[in-house]
């Protein structure tokens, strides 16, 4: 098991790389809406955008003031979610402080994939909001992108909960959440059989690797040899049913 201090360490890494990402992602995306409604209120072509006119309700500049609006409900959860979670921390801390040796035993107390996902939640409804001030087809990844994050970061905790002790690499897991996105716009821009055909060869690929990875944990290397390594065991658990069989069926 690992010292505690370089777990709290790794734990942390998720939301600073988050922050550094969602400043990164965000702020190209304001300007870019920005700029539309802009040019939208110039020229009065309203095809840049497409608004839902029926209930729609303009206030400003905004053309569509109350579905941004509607988005300010993530942002609070999110702030009310970080809340809670510097509460928790601030109280375990206060414990070890008077008893260091808690630190020592039991479950190992991680905060900071909680506040990567407060993070995330907040930068969904911020994005989804600047998706609503001009959607159309090329902003939908501006309304989903933190949708990913969220997801992937539910599925580390949830595994974390079960293994306190092993943290993902931060740097690891952004990446692979870097890739996802990727994926998704192509998904936007190329949207083809042969780009479903290849994504879902890709999409069963990869579950069955992590669900390996998971399973054995430690067992298993995840590597070129990998495929030769599951046809060996297939091959010998058949071998074996066979032979099973076979003793079976001869007579004592």
């Amino acid at each position: 098991r690992k010292h505690p201090t370089v777990l709290h360490r790794r734990s942390m890494m998720y939301h600073w790389n988050l922050l550094t990402i969602s400043i990164f992602y965000g702020l190209p995306v304001v300007q870019l809406v920005v700029t539309y409604q802009t040019v939208l209120h110039q020229t009065g072509n309203e095809d840049l955008c497409y608004y839902n006119f029926l209930c729609a309700h303009p206030l400003g500049l905004l053309s569509d003031f109350n579905h941004v609006y509607s988005n300010l409900g993530y942002v609070m959860l999110g702030g009310l979610f970080m809340v809670f979670v510097w509460r928790r921390e601030y109280m375990y801390n206060q414990q070890v402080e008077e008893n260091p040796a808690i630190r020592m035993y039991g479950i190992p107390q991680h905060s900071g994939i909680f506040y990567a996902m407060a993070l995330a939640l907040i930068m969904e409804g911020l994005m989804s909001g600047c998706y609503h001030i001009c959607p159309n087809h090329s902003n939908f990844q501006f309304d989903t992108a933190f949708m990913y994050t969220i997801a992937i970061l539910c599925m580390l905790k949830i595994y974390q909960f079960r293994h306190p002790d092993i943290n993902a690499n931060a740097y690891t897991a952004f990446g692979v959440l870097a890739f996802v996105i990727f994926i998704g716009v192509l998904g936007v821009t190329n949207s083809t059989i042969p780009f479903w055909i290849f994504f879902t060869g890709c999409h069963v690929i990869t579950c069955m690797i992590v669900s390996i990875q998971i399973y054995y944990m430690g067992r298993w290397k995840v590597n070129a040899g990998l495929f030769k390594r599951v046809w060996l065991m297939l091959y010998n658990d058949i071998l074996s049913m066979g032979m099973g069989h076979w003793r079976a069926l001869k007579p004592t």
